[in-house]
């Protein structure tokens, strides 16, 4: 018994002593570590603040010239609704000789399922707004919205779906809200663009951090504003990262994922940007995401080497910890076993059984638990040590506590012995006094079991029995004291009914 407390308190010293040498290790490592970090989250709010700029310049730069453009708009929209009413036969429509009319302007018809029906430009024909699921995303609920509204209203900087071309593209209803018409300029060539390009900042912020690996603008549609896919049409935020991506279009904050491209850990930043249109028309550019995808090969690099100091350091003070606890494990383990332990059958002594009493009963009361309490005697055990010797007492006595801890299977249950023959057991989880009754019947069983002593089986020769009160707090009791006294008077009620049996506390 004495060796496995050793061997638990010299684990146990040995835990805390890493725990310590970790925390103390930690504190140094972390605080390089988070000096590393921060200055690398400073950074990408520097490219952030600096995108962001760059995109409001642009915006605010195509506001201020871009009045033409959208009168124009307007008044060529005037001029095909004007058609519309004299000829709601938009199929018969020659829309080549419209687009001519209306100076390279693309036409567009749209119906109340967002799909494109006819158009000048002959690519995008069929071309549905909705989700691949078929529901409404962000833009086919606008152009719903748009179809039973109103209003014209031009869109600010865009990107053509089937090319990946820049366009600017208005909307208006017809009167019969039937279909939305819809028109769509180049903006390649517009010098307002070339003048505020911030795919040249995007490209220039790349070169300048290596931790960089992209930086898209998109729409709340999840198309890139100046980039195309392998395709040649419209680049299209990542079908993995839509989730996220609709997350920072709706809440409007900062969202962030992490990815794996070629084996390498990177993390998509998608920022959101509002843009300030001098109308109370909602737009469908008045909101822009930007994606900024960042890897972290600079950081794991010094996070590894930091790692590997941090691990060096701390083996060698792991290996001095451990030597100090096996030292001082050797010099106090004897004393301090014999101070919480019965020495003869390795169960608790008197004072752990007092004190774990008080404090289970505490516990359990406030967390409206029972607390159970057996108070265990051995019948007729006198004959052994007045026949047999002191000896043979010892050796029964060890073997008792042996089965007696057998039958205790909860590791939070306290098994113990007060002296001579009295043993006790706490229960902590038990349930009624049906639950307590089955532990008790399990010992008596357990101790009719032969025990030989000197080619004799005692138990049979001597009757050698076990009697057992049972109480509960707070059944019966309400504290520790109590509950001893009332666990005591029923072991004497059951040894004077007779022995060998269990007997639960009862007022009467």
């Amino acid at each position: 018994m004495h060796r496995g407390f050793k061997t638990k308190l010299m684990m146990i010293m040995g835990f805390f002593s890493i725990v310590l040498t970790l925390s103390v290790s930690l504190v140094n490592q972390h605080r390089w570590k988070d000096n590393l970090i921060t200055s690398y989250m400073r950074e990408v709010s520097l490219v952030e603040d600096i995108i962001v700029n760059a995109v409001s310049d642009a915006d605010k730069a195509f506001q201020m010239l871009d009045s033409d453009i959208e009168k124009k708009m307007s008044d060529y929209s005037d001029r095909l609704l004007k058609k519309y009413r004299e000829n709601p036969n938009v199929e018969s429509w020659d829309y080549q000789a419209l687009k001519n009319e209306l100076d390279g302007m693309d036409i567009y018809i749209i119906d109340d399922t967002q799909t494109i029906l006819y158009s000048s430009f002959t690519k995008d024909i069929g071309l549905n707004f909705r989700e691949k699921d078929g529901t409404l995303g962000p833009f086919a609920q606008l152009l719903r919205e748009r179809l039973k509204g109103n209003q014209f209203v031009a869109d600010g900087l865009d990107q053509e779906t089937n090319t990946g071309k820049l366009k600017k593209y208005s909307y208006v209803p017809t009167h019969d809200h039937k279909y939305l018409i819809e028109l769509g300029l180049y903006q390649e060539n517009n010098p307002i663009f070339k003048s505020f390009n911030f795919l040249e900042i995007s490209s220039k912020l790349k070169e300048k951090y290596s931790y960089i690996n992209d930086i898209t603008v998109y729409t709340t549609s999840g198309k890139a504003i100046g980039k195309s896919g392998e395709d040649g049409k419209s680049l299209l935020v990542a079908d993995e990262n839509r989730p996220i991506f609709n997350k920072a279009v709706h809440d409007k904050i900062v969202q962030k994922v992490k990815r794996t491209i070629h084996g390498d850990p990177v993390t998509y930043r998608y920022v959101p940007y509002i843009v300030q249109f001098e109308t109370d028309v909602a737009k469908h550019t008045d909101q822009r995401i930007i994606e900024i995808v960042y890897n972290e090969k600079d950081l794991k690099n010094k996070l590894k080497q930091n790692n590997q100091i941090f691990l060096l350091q701390l083996f060698a003070t792991i290996a001095w910890a451990l030597m100090i606890s096996y030292i001082i494990t050797r010099l106090v383990a004897r004393p301090m076993y014999l101070a919480s332990h019965d020495l003869l059958t390795g169960l608790s002594n008197r004072a752990v059984f007092e004190n774990s009493l008080m404090s289970s009963v505490e516990k359990n009361k406030k967390k409206g638990r029972k607390t159970g309490l057996l108070h265990i005697d051995l019948d007729n055990f006198k004959k052994i040590n007045d026949t047999l010797g002191h000896e043979a007492g010892d050796y029964f006595l060890k073997e008792v506590g042996r089965r007696i801890r057998s039958v205790v299977n909860d590791p939070n249950d306290i098994t113990a012995r007060l002296g001579g023959d009295e043993f006790v057991i706490i229960l902590n989880h038990v349930m009624d006094e049906n639950a307590a009754s089955k532990v008790a019947l399990q010992i008596i069983q357990e101790l009719k079991r032969p025990i030989e002593i000197k080619g004799a089986d005692v138990v049979k020769e001597y009757n050698i029995t076990a009697s057992i009160g049972i109480a509960l707090a707070p059944d019966h009791a309400q504290d520790s004291d109590e509950l001893y006294n009332c666990a005591d008077q029923a072991l004497y009620h059951a040894k004077r009914t007779g022995k060998n049996t269990f007997s639960v506390y009862n007022k009467a």
